[in-house]
């Protein structure tokens, strides 16, 4: 549906030389001098104008949304994420939970170093998909001005985080959804802190020195295998090894499982864009898989290997691709087209805020005083 061919019908609008549009720093610097009510304008202008724009990125979106037409204002909130309940998984050392503000230092502290390895893409959702509950859920206003603003200057026309989350629940086929919904409970240390922002998938992908209290290990193990008894708080240093290495086999099979198609997901929407798991050097080839699947989120679904099999997979695509004399150079128009598509959704936002003047002023003007209501009673 929405292959090469579909790219040959695209035709770039030939437009004069236009003047050199400003850069982000000063577009942010015109934005923090709009009022609240010109940044609504601005926002509702670009959301409109984004949605319209000729494109493959656009197509692809407007694809991804058909595949669950829910209004995005019935889908349910982001309810949080769970911890173990020590009272349950190590009721020999109950240790009570501490949750940090999300805000607090040790918190962006414990962020900044656990989550250095996820991908920098520009994007701030409103909505995501929940691995572990296989819903996609709204975690804030899709039509926040603030929030358009930052993802349009970055490429992300409106609803991209929504098409981006329907893409993954369409990928996933629900075959690790125990052990990850286990790992999406909270991470926390062996003091009992609970860290906002990090889950134990998070920990675990980071790569770096983090800690696993026994309520965690425990939490894993019974709520992915259902085993009650061979591994008891507090768990004696014997015992580590062995409860470890299971931990970490469930996490792995998850992990290639997720990872995969977390990557794919990513690859529809945009070409050019950051991947984690060492996907960055297959980038093309996932743009390849989406050409060899016509952009179709449920039929590329079905190639999809288990997570024992993504390696195995991977090498025979990559062999296979390589030399694929046709569909090489249909993935790299396709991953080229979306690059345009997002330059072209950033150039849109920024012509609107030049057309705003903000760019030329000094200060930002006051707010407009709202207006009273002149009715009495009686």
């Amino acid at each position: 549906m929405f292959g090469v061919g579909f790219l040959v019908c695209i035709a770039l609008a030939q437009t004069p030389s236009a003047p050199a549009l400003p850069s982000d720093d000063e577009l942010r610097r015109g934005w923090s001098l709009l009022t609240d009510a010109e940044r609504a304008d601005v926002a509702a202008h670009f959301a409109e104008e984004a949605r319209f724009l000729d494109g493959l990125q656009r197509a692809l979106i407007e694809h991804a949304l058909s595949l669950d037409e829910t209004d995005p204002g019935l889908l349910p909130v982001d309810a949080g994420t769970p911890v173990f309940d020590p009272n349950v998984h190590a009721p020999a050392q109950p240790i009570a939970r501490n949750v940090l503000e999300f805000d607090a230092p040790a918190a962006r502290n414990e962020r900044e170093r656990l989550l250095k390895r996820v991908p920098k893409t520009g994007l701030d959702p409103a909505f995501r998909y929940d691995w572990g509950r296989r819903l996609v859920v709204r975690l804030a206003d899709p039509e926040d001005a603030e929030r358009v603003f930052a993802n349009g200057l970055t490429g992300h026309p409106p609803r991209y985080d929504l098409a981006l989350a329907q893409v993954e629940r369409e990928l996933d086929r629900g075959e690790e959804q125990k052990t990850l919904a286990a790992f999406d409970h909270a991470y926390t240390d062996r003091a009992g802190t609970v860290y906002p922002g990090i889950t134990l998938f998070d920990a675990w992908s980071s790569g770096a020195e983090m800690e696993m209290p026994d309520v965690d290990v425990l939490g894993v193990v019974h709520d992915v295998l259902g085993d009650w008894k061979t591994w008891k708080a507090v768990i004696p240093n014997e015992q580590h090894e062995g409860i470890y290495d299971k931990v970490g086999e469930l996490y792995l099979r998850a992990r290639d499982y997720r990872g995969l198609r977390a990557a794919l997901a990513s690859t529809y929407l945009s070409g050019t864009v950051p991947l984690v798991d060492g996907y960055v050097g297959h980038r093309l080839r996932l743009h390849g898989l989406w050409e060899s699947a016509i952009s179709m989120p449920k039929e590329l679904s079905a190639k999809l290997p288990d997570a024992a099999h993504r390696q195995e997979f991977l090498v025979a695509w990559s062999e296979s691709f390589d030399k694929n004399a046709e569909l090489v150079p249909r993935a790299q128009a396709r991953q080229a087209e979306l690059d345009r598509d997002a330059q072209r959704v950033h150039d849109v936002l920024a012509r609107i805020l030049v057309e705003t003047g903000a760019l030329q002023r000094k200060q930002r003007p006051p707010e407009p005083a709202k207006s009273k209501s002149s009715r009495s009673g009686g």
